[in-house]
């Protein structure tokens, strides 16, 4: 077996010594950790971990409060043969308690700022199955975490380093509403990261983005990718600034980044903002993952960088580890009818079967199976649903040649590349995140106020997925009512960006939801709820029509809000754009959240502007203040005369 993917960082720290290996932010300071402190964090946090019991097979629950945090531990575990199971506070509290109950970890590795928020579920956890909880914090900046990392690289091989064994779990939602943990293999990071390394080309000194929630798989790559190659994984802000599209922009050139992992919706952000050849001068590969990549993307993206920054289309289920299928964007695919998803890496196998488990000749619709040695190990303690997609191969009459059945439809070209056209069940991806609808309808149905309903998924102006929910209620509730109380239940991914409610939902003559029938949001009038309240003054007016504009809705009134009527936090981003380009203000992401309204927004774009013109005015005072008497006199006179 190559190097396990700890075992290639190890090799990165000794090779690489004093250059940066992770960059990031805390408490308004910029952190640097370099591969020697890298590999002293990870001995330390790998010998209390190993002091406090654990051994090859235990998991370990963890929440990190920055991405180096997650990073150390990750390879902690790794080295001594755990499972890592990376967790996100930002979850709600519900679906932690019900990701906790799945794992049953036996050690939690806690940030310390994050210990109090923490402090339920862990609790909540150890009472069912017991658990030993540690602090997780790095040493303080320019303190070696141990012996500068000679103490890691003078260890021996991790324990456990069996390339089959399970390494991580990683959650997506189940369709009874059940979280599914995928259980994956040791050998499958592997081959992702020393394929994408190898493709690409990349090496020591290559800045990387890392864009991920470790709450999911994409973090590994966003992690790994970097560190085993000699490169930096640099780390925005916040969130605020992946959603962001002038500030992403603006950190990407900043950090002078080499490569790229985002989806397509983080792309459109970007986009959204005036682009010119110049920008982004360091940037070589966008790697796209997570969603369908439109070729108005593409041709937006070649119109201004040309093939200077390659675009590639990446496709792959967690269950199959990241990635198993790419595509190099080539000249002319922005005026394509679609963006395939390539053909296969090396180490893996797609076919496209019919109902009967046929192939499907070029060109016909079929369902992709992926065959590969680097698939996860099935469904944490769900045996059944295991079996109902890692199944025997259909060409073949080996029992142990087991190929995934995706759920995706899609046909192979006449020129070979793959195609998705769709899915075959209720399972959409919002914003790179898989969602399942069933348990979306589910937590909606137990709101007292909703008899029927319907979640569906929508593209909005710019091609990105959203959820709408179509609600019969039996007693008036104001549609932002709906989305928090879906937010204490659901991660914000499954939550519907807009509510639409009907007197009834339209049905099949079978009585099924006819859910090709369901009215386009903000075609009931444009309203949300309540009374329609005209806009009054010239911003308002603006600000409706730009509304109206940018989520399809033909009459927006002053006190309707952005997100109730359809707006999501990316969509949300060309709405700045557009109110920086129509009055010279910068409202910020967070100003939007907070008065999401027409008018609210108004009042913010006036505040603003105020501002402004008093900067500008004290500007001129000093200028003026700074002239001599001649000086005035002559610039008041070239005045009069322009």
């Amino acid at each position: 077996m190559a190097e396990p993917i700890h075992a290639m960082v190890r090799l990165a720290v000794a090779r690489c010594g004093e250059r940066v290996a992770i960059e990031w932010q805390a408490e308004g300071e910029e952190r640097r950790l370099s591969y020697r402190e890298l590999g002293g964090e990870v001995a330390r946090l790998a010998a209390a971990l190993r002091a406090a019991g654990a051994v090859p097979g235990d998991r370990v629950a963890i929440l990190g409060s920055s991405g180096a945090e997650v990073i150390a531990a990750i390879l902690a575990a790794l080295d001594l043969g755990c499972v890592f199971v990376p967790l996100d506070l930002h979850f709600p509290a519900a679906r932690l308690e019900a990701l906790a109950a799945e794992v049953r970890p036996r050690f939690w590795w806690i940030a310390p700022p994050l210990a109090e928020s923490a402090g339920g579920l862990v609790a909540d956890a150890e009472q069912g199955a017991g658990g030993t909880v540690l602090p997780l914090a790095l040493a303080a900046p320019g303190v070696p975490g141990a012996a500068g990392g000679a103490e890691w690289l003078a260890s021996a091989e991790a324990a456990g380093a069996d390339p089959d064994s399970m390494a991580y779990v990683y959650f997506t939602s189940g369709s009874t509403g059940r979280p599914k943990g995928i259980a994956g293999r040791l050998k499958a990071i592997d081959h992702f990261i020393r394929w994408e390394i190898e493709t690409f080309g990349v090496g020591e000194g290559w800045r990387v983005s890392q864009l991920t929630s470790p709450a999911f798989d994409a973090f590994l790559r966003d992690a790994f990718v970097p560190l085993a190659a000699g490169g930096t994984v640099c780390v925005p802000p916040d969130r605020e600034t992946v959603l962001d599209g002038v500030r992403l922009a603006a950190w990407i050139d900043r950090r002078r980044l080499d490569l790229v992992h985002c989806t397509p919706s983080v792309l459109r952000s970007l986009l959204a903002q005036p682009l010119s050849p110049e920008r982004f001068p360091a940037l070589r590969h966008v790697l796209l993952a997570g969603e369908p990549l439109l070729p108005a993307d593409v041709r937006r993206w070649q119109d201004v960088f040309g093939s200077r920054i390659e675009l590639v289309n990446l496709y792959g289920p967690s269950e199959t580890t990241m990635t198993k299928l790419f595509y190099r964007v080539r000249p002319g695919d922005g005026t394509a009818q679609a963006i395939p998803i390539g053909q296969p890496m090396s180490g893996a196998r797609a076919i496209v079967l019919d109902d009967s488990g046929q192939p499907c000749p070029p060109g016909k619709l079929g369902e992709i199976y992926l065959r590969t040695p680097y698939r996860a190990l099935g469904y944490l303690n769900q045996p059944e649903l295991t079996a109902e997609v890692f199944v025997q191969n259909p060409l073949s009459d080996r029992a142990d040649d087991v190929v995934y059945r995706t759920g995706d439809l899609g046909r192979v070209r006449a020129d070979g590349e793959f195609e998705i056209v769709g899915r075959r069940d209720q399972q959409v991806k919002i914003r790179g995140v898989r969602v399942e609808l069933a348990p979306v309808e589910d937590a909606l149905r137990s709101h007292p106020a909703v008899t029927d309903l319907a979640v569906v998924d929508r593209t909005d102006v710019q091609g990105n997925k959203f959820l709408c929910g179509y609600v019969v209620l039996a007693q008036p509730v104001e549609m932002g009512e709906l989305g928090r109380f879906l937010r204490e239940r659901l991660p914000e991914a499954m939550v519907p960006s807009t509510f639409v409610r009907l007197e009834e939902l339209p049905r099949t003559l079978n009585g099924k939801v006819n859910r090709r029938a369901l009215p386009e949001p903000g075609l009931q009038g444009g309203r949300t709820g309540g009374e329609y309240v005209p806009p009054e003054t010239p911003v308002e007016v603006a600000l409706s029509r730009i509304f109206g504009e940018l989520l399809n809705v033909p009459r927006v009134g002053a006190l309707d809000s952005f997100f109730d009527l359809g707006g999501h936090s990316l969509l949300a981003t060309l709405l700045l754009t557009r109110i920086r380009a129509s009055f010279g203000v910068d409202v910020s992401l967070g100003q939007l959240f907070r008065t999401p309204t027409v008018r609210g927004l108004a009042l913010d774009v006036t505040r603003l502007e105020l501002a402004q013109e008093e900067e500008d005015v004290e500007a001129l005072v000093r200028e003026v203040e700074g002239l001599s008497g001649e000086a005035l006199a002559e610039s008041l006179r070239r005045e009069g005369e322009a």
